[in-house]
């Protein structure tokens, strides 16, 4: 594999232990915290010990920040005990009416009790109506029948008497009903107000919400095999995980047909899918293995420009970790009012409504971040599973990383650093660094399984940047024979992050657990004030280091090896120099027969840091023309924009240079446009010769909205005309969400009456119209909320909605009555969980006595775990308004 083996020819090492003593650093301004890094958070992503095989015991950390002082309770999860092995479900549903959300259902679970006989089982299943409970064991075998069951909270509590002897397997059927339930099984009946749209419904179990539709043991350290049987009206496709054994007309049932699906090897309750409704069918695979991809009726045109990448991103990572494709199918659909971006379930990723672009959205960029992330999934999740929600960077963190290795793969290095690169500035852009505390990467602290998604060390970016940083260390060959390991020895389990330094450790013969330690299991990341300095009566260069991020007891310097890169005159490779470092302050010496000509401070990216390096204009600018990589060009770009004085006309020139360069990466550009923001002279000379790149035009109309520039004048009118043109005429959906937002933010004279004409404007995403009601609330006018309330209303795309509400809570003082009214309708009527949460978040910030009661009714209301969860921290956050305001 050709990947860093090309940047390091003819590269000369030497690396120095820094010594605990050195000099105070000035800080040069580098800001590496512009995270370009977008995933959805919503991607979706409990109880016994600590692991002593894994990660150290960090309970005193996280004590500190997961304590109840009143009782003296311990408020970390830990995996809930498995009582029985599940080996197979089998699930029978018959759907009678998709407009009706109930179905009936009869489950049969095969099971095996583990350590000891099993005399009680508790299955997660909230809401469901359960008729009956029975149990047949196998022939021969003496009789175990159930004695009662019966829900107790929301378990379903079955005791058997006798009770079942261990490693005996038996069948546990169990007849229900499902009622229109609250999560995990979403139902979108036809509508008036979406005319032609046919009912349907998808499924959606991360991380613990597939028990509102099936009983199950709802958590990721148990696996099991399925099959679907699923009865629904003819005219209707049925997806679920796995092959299609059968699809024929319904016994007995005239206008109804069957479907049978078989998932015959195991994976998690969170995974499993189902799928009811009218589609188009576009099969991208080959006979081996079938990739169809399922798409609202008329719109089967747009597969190809949007999946059609799929098979070669199949074949690539199959051969990174040499691993075949481990599912019998790889399906995608794209369905109705989904909450997240994509949904990885085990050989059927869901995908949001908008999910296909036409020819204009490819102008902006494609889909294939979030193709490749879910599909490395089903190897990096569904393969191969967290243990439990502490470790979901092991499923996530793999996912997103995996992105950047499908970009390098189809557009190069530079591609693949972008995307580390932009994971690492969104690590570092939410790192809390004055903070004496916060929860590591793999932790147990969270209120919900939903916040181990979220955190600020995010296991998305930081993850990813985790598994770079070890690819860095170990070199490729190691570095991926050892997750072929890996996988090899975990697949069809559940993994702990243990798991994965012991198959590198035995690829490499690194001991990992130091680093392990640091970037998986402690918080935060090093802030490092680097100097580089000449001595020429010494012949030496003086790096100095210095950790300025919070460092106590709980929080020690970080341990690292900062990699120097030098260029001498006359030399055509580079040496790099190595500068470690396990104390806040330290200094290395490296004898050198020539002051550096460029110095390049980590430009491979081995360490997730913020860097404030302080060197001198004319070394800026020899990085930014002749910097090894991207990262060190880039590096260069944001730190010449922060010295003191801004940019001189020969850096300006230097970065328009890189602006205007087609051959440069799109983030280079971009960056370079970015930092021209400081010399409005040189962003207007790219106005008047406009890139033909899209992505960068949009740069371009965001950092001329935000220069600064004299009032009236030839400038301001350029500038003025030019974002009225790109709201109005630009052929990108993303350049004209980009002006709408512009004119409002430079107060255009035309910005309201171009917001409220985008109101009315189609386009891929509904990112116009999402842009113009962004545009509208920054406008504050009485036409805005009018606007902005009929917008939030049903028939709209539920992304869309969520803004209008948004929008109606930032201009609510212009009718507190009608936008009180109407978040109230929406948080206790609404289909649409996103536009609820929208609205529960609105009537939070907004606070009065109104909102305070809208609140309280929905938590009383609340049936799931989710809701209550929102409802205690809405009401948390408006008690809390309350009680600072008096």
């Amino acid at each position: 594999m050709n990947r860093m083996n090309r940047s390091r020819r003819g590269l000369i090492a030497a690396t120095v232990l820094a010594s605990s003593a050195g000099p105070t650093l000035a800080n040069a301004g580098i800001d590496l915290g512009r995270g370009w890094w977008a995933g959805d958070g919503a991607h979706a992503c409990l109880h016994c010990r600590v692991e002593a095989a894994g990660l150290p015991d960090s309970s005193a950390r996280s004590r500190a920040g997961h304590f109840d002082e009143a009782t003296g309770r311990d408020l970390l999860n830990y995996p809930p005990h498995r009582f029985a092995d599940y080996v197979h479900m089998r699930l029978e549903i018959d759907i009678p009416d998709m407009n009706t959300p109930v179905a009936r259902a009869k489950q049969t679970l095969t099971l095996r009790p583990i350590g000891r006989p099993l005399a009680r089982l508790a299955l997660d299943a909230p809401l469901l109506k359960v008729e009956s409970v029975a149990m047949t064991s196998p022939a021969g075998e003496n009789p175990t029948r159930v004695a009662s069951f019966g829900h107790e909270g929301d378990k379903l509590v079955i005791r058997f008497d006798p009770p079942l002897p261990v490693g005996q397997e038996a069948d546990l059927t169990i007849d229900y009903t499902i009622s229109d339930p609250p999560e995990g099984l979403i139902w979108t009946p036809e509508s008036p107000d979406w005319p032609g749209r046919p009912a349907q419904l998808h499924t959606q179990g991360q991380p613990e919400s597939n028990r509102y539709w099936f009983p199950c043991h709802d958590f990721p350290n148990e696996r099991m095999t399925t099959e679907l049987i699923v009865t629904v009206p003819e005219g209707y496709e049925v997806s679920s995980n796995g092959r299609l054994v059968s699809r024929a007309p319904a016994a007995g049932a005239p206008g109804r047909e069957t479907f049978h699906w078989l998932q015959d090897k195991d994976h998690v309750s969170y995974l499993v899918s189902l799928v009811v409704g009218k589609f188009d069918v576009v099969d991208l695979g080959t006979p081996s293995l079938p990739m169809p991809v399922y798409v609202p009726r008329g719109k089967a045109d747009l597969v190809r420009g949007t999946y059609g990448r799929t098979g070669a991103m199949v074949e690539h990572f199959a051969s990174l970790i040499d691993e075949p494709y481990p599912w019998d199918r790889y399906a995608q659909l794209v369905v109705h009012n989904f909450a997240a971006g994509g949904m990885e379930n085990t050989s059927a990723t869901t995908m949001y409504d908008t999910a296909l672009l036409d020819p204009v959205a490819l102008l902006d960029g494609d889909l294939d971040g979030l193709i490749s992330h879910e599909l490395a999934h089903q190897w990096f999740g569904d393969l191969l599973t967290c243990k439990s929600w502490e470790h979901i960077w092991l499923n996530e963190g793999f996912a997103t990383y995996f992105t950047s290795l499908w970009f390098e793969r189809r557009d190069g290095f530079d591609a693949y650093q972008a995307g580390i690169r932009g994971n690492f500035q969104s690590v570092i852009a939410r790192d809390r660094a004055e903070a004496p505390y916060q929860p590591a990467m793999a932790s147990k602290e969270y209120r919900h399984p939903w916040d181990a998604f979220g955190r600020a060390a995010n296991p998305y970016p930081k993850g990813a940047s985790v598994l770079h940083m070890l690819r860095m260390r170990l070199g490729d060959e190691a570095f991926f024979r050892g997750i072929a390991q890996y996988v090899d020895r975990h697949k069809h389990g559940v993994v702990e992050t243990a798991d994965l330094r012991k198959a590198l450790e035995a690829a490499s013969g690194l001991s990992l657990q130091r680093f392990f330690d640091q970037w998986c299991a402690r918080p935060g990341v090093p802030h490092l004030d680097v100097s580089l300095t000449w001595d020429g009566s010494a012949g030496e260069l003086i790096v100095g280091l210095e950790q300025t991020q919070n460092i106590d007891f709980y929080n020690p310097a970080f341990a690292l090896d900062l990699p120097i890169w030098v260029r001498l005159p006359g030399e055509p490779d580079w040496r790099t120099l190595t500068a470690s470092t396990e104390t806040k302050s330290a200094s290395a010496h490296f004898k050198l027969p020539a002051e550096p000509e460029v110095i390049a401070v980590d430009p491979e990216l081995h360490v997730l840091a913020r860097l404030d390096i302080d060197q001198p204009l004319p070394r800026w600018l020899a990085q930014l023309r002749h910097g090894p990589t991207l990262a060190a060009r880039a590096q260069a770009i944001d730190a010449l924009r922060s010295l003191e004085g801004g940019l001189n006309d020969e850096a300006a020139a230097a970065i328009e240079a890189i602006a205007k360069d087609a051959r440069a990466h799109i983030s280079l550009r971009t960056a370079a446009v970015e930092a021209l923001r400081a010399r409005p002279d040189r962003l207007i000379s790219l106005v008047l010769d406009a890139p033909e790149d899209a992505r960068l035009r949009r740069t371009l109309v965001e950092q001329v909205a935000r220069m600064p520039h004299e009032a009236g004048g030839e400038k301001s009118a350029l500038v003025a005309a030019f974002l009225l043109r790109s709201a109005q005429a630009d052929r990108s959906y993303g350049v004209r969400s980009a002006a709408i937002l512009a004119l409002a933010d430079t107060a255009h004279p035309e910005a309201l009456r171009v917001a409220l004409d985008a109101c009315g404007t189609d386009s891929q995403h509904d990112q116009i119209r999402q842009a113009a009601l962004s545009a509208l609330a920054k406008l504050d006018k009485p036409e805005g909320l009018a606007a902005a309330i009929r917008l939030a209303g049903p028939g709209v795309n539920s992304r869309t909605r969520a803004v209008a509400v948004s929008t109606v809570r930032a201009l609510a003082k212009h009718d507190e009555h009608a936008a009180t009214g109407l978040l109230t309708r929406i948080l206790l009527t609404d289909r649409e969980a996103r536009v609820v949460r929208a609205a529960g978040d609105a009537l939070a910030a907004m606070g009065g006595d109104a909102a305070a009661v809208a609140l309280r009714e929905y938590a009383a209301g609340a049936k799931s775990a989710i809701q209550r969860d929102q409802a205690s921290r809405w009401l948390e956050a408006i008690g809390a308004a309350a009680s600072a305001a008096r």
